[in-house]
């Protein structure tokens, strides 16, 4: 009778334990996830993309009408599904609500977590634990999923899709239709995704684990979304065209100056660069190409990295982490997955503390990513030092009202989101003429301000050269010099202009 009972209090208290241990990693989880990205967020943004999505979405609130009012990215350049959604957000909470779009994204991303966890749960809990903990602390995701921007949502989508056909946890009728879904917001999100849905899914037809007639429930809706924006699309010219005409407009004009570096350079600096922050991802390559030739997510780890370097060789822009963004849960799962066969094999080898050696590789990723991750909290400049004359032109047109019936013409969207102006009533010059003198007379006629971002081949620089050196000319009249000691650092100055007859 008392050995029962002492086997009953044994198993209570190993209950007991593994609960506790199961609070613990969430609790875990949610602080090293949240944190790092909240510390994040307390900085100003290095680009203006999360402010032009938020300009886009406001003004379609404010007016109906779908358009970009800065840059035209919304003529096939960027996709439309970020900015309905912020549209949502800002019609439900009000205009000026940046920081509610970051925390969005920071949610986001917690459920990308959650997947990776998942994805990853076959492989043994130990090596999803460690998976989901490796994305929480990626220093990638970090800084990525801390915009207003669509990668965390595109993360979330487009690996939801793949649990709900890797485990079909609702049965094949429900949960190839939840697929579909997941994956028509991947695809409305970011053209990455089209390329990554498509893979994944004629790998999956290939290996036999989704039949024909699956395929067409699942890629429906996202053939379909595809056809009718390439359809869309055309009234403004060939989608793939305008694409890299904007994408590469920084490498053009580098070329043309002769400031362009060697396409070799450029590839050894971003991978450089980018594996000093995210070694893990070296793993993840040897674990692919010696464990997982046969995986889906093998090819599009090759995939991503490939047209990466394609994309920078053949001169269509500069590399860029947000592009590969999609590879980083599959990192983390071959990651944890190669590290616990290492654990595994030191355990076997080595006589004495066993458990401990297991625990070694481990706990070692972890402290790496930790070191990191204080790291990329913890940036010197900050990470938008470059762009805070911007926001300093913003707070101080913030003091100035805007005259009915008039605009504010701005080169930043930072500038026009800090202005507090609202977002139909902004402008970006590259709408305006482009003469100087039908530039001048429009100016005048429709606007009381004027934000100009010396970069050189902006349209108010190109159009007023004496003016983007602080000279009065053309009814405009300069009020504020933005212009801080990131200048000495090669930002552009940014002036603000009043408008006067």
């Amino acid at each position: 009778m008392e050995e029962v009972k002492n086997r009953r209090v044994a198993i209570t208290w190993l209950e007991s334990w593994r609960s506790l241990r199961f609070v613990l990693f969430v609790a875990g989880l949610l602080v090293a996830a949240i944190g790092f990205r909240v510390l994040w967020d307390r900085f100003l943004d290095p680009f203006e993309d999360g402010y032009q999505n938020w300009w886009i979405a406001s003004s379609f609130v404010e007016t109906g009408v779908y358009t970009d009012r800065f840059s035209q990215m919304t003529r096939g350049n960027w996709l439309p599904g970020y900015e309905f959604f912020a549209a949502g957000v800002v019609a439900f909470f009000g205009s000026h609500i940046m920081p509610l779009l970051k925390v969005a994204n920071i949610i986001f991303s917690l459920g990308t977590t959650g997947i990776v966890y998942l994805l990853a749960r076959p492989r043994g809990q130990a090596t999803a634990a460690l998976a989901a903990f490796l994305f929480a602390l990626n220093p990638a995701d970090i800084v990525i999923s801390s915009f207003a921007t669509p990668e965390a949502l595109t993360l979330l989508a487009a690996f939801s899709g793949v649990y709900l056909i890797e485990r079909r946890p609702f049965g094949d009728r429900r949960s190839f239709p939840l697929a579909a879904t997941a994956f028509l917001v991947a695809a409305t999100l970011r053209y990455e995704a089209w390329g990554f849905v498509g893979l994944y899914l004629a790998w999956s037809v290939g290996r036999k684990s989704i039949t024909p007639r699956s395929l067409a429930i699942i890629a429906g809706p996202t053939v379909g979304f595809v056809t009718c924006w390439f359809l869309w699309t055309s009234q403004f010219g060939f989608l793939p065209s305008m694409i890299v005409a904007q994408t590469s407009t920084d490498v053009e004009y580098k070329q043309s100056i002769g400031a362009l570096a060697p396409v070799f350079d450029r590839l050894a600096s971003f991978f450089g660069w980018y594996l000093s922050w995210a070694p893990l991802a070296v793993v993840a390559v040897g674990w692919a190409v010696m464990r997982e030739r046969k995986s889906a997510f093998t090819g599009i780890i090759a995939l991503f990295y490939g047209a990466e370097i394609a994309y920078t060789v053949v001169g269509f822009g500069n590399p860029s982490p947000r592009y590969i963004h999609l590879t980083v849960p599959i990192v983390c799962v071959y990651s944890a997955s190669a590290l616990a066969v290492v654990g595994e094999g030191l355990r076997r080898t080595v006589a004495r503390f066993r458990t401990l050696v297991r625990l070694a590789p481990t706990i070692a990723t972890v402290a790496i990513s930790l070191v990191l991750a204080v790291q990329v909290a913890n940036p010197s400049p900050t990470p938008g030092f470059m762009l805070s004359g911007m926001q300093r032109a913003g707070s101080y047109l913030s003091a100035l009202p805007l005259p009915n019936g008039k605009i504010l013409i701005s080169e930043s969207p930072i500038a026009s989101y800090f202005s507090g102006y609202p977002a139909s009533r902004i402008l970006g010059s590259s709408n305006l003429p482009t003469d100087q003198a039908n530039a001048s007379a429009y100016i005048l006629e429709t606007a009381a301000f004027v934000v100009m971002v010396t970069v050189p081949y902006y349209r108010l620089r190109i159009l007023f050269p004496d003016q983007a050196n602080g000279a009065n000319g053309f009814h405009l009249v300069l009020l504020y010099d933005a212009t801080g000691v990131e200048y000495q650092y090669g930002a552009p100055r940014v002036l603000v202009f009043a408008v006067v007859p």
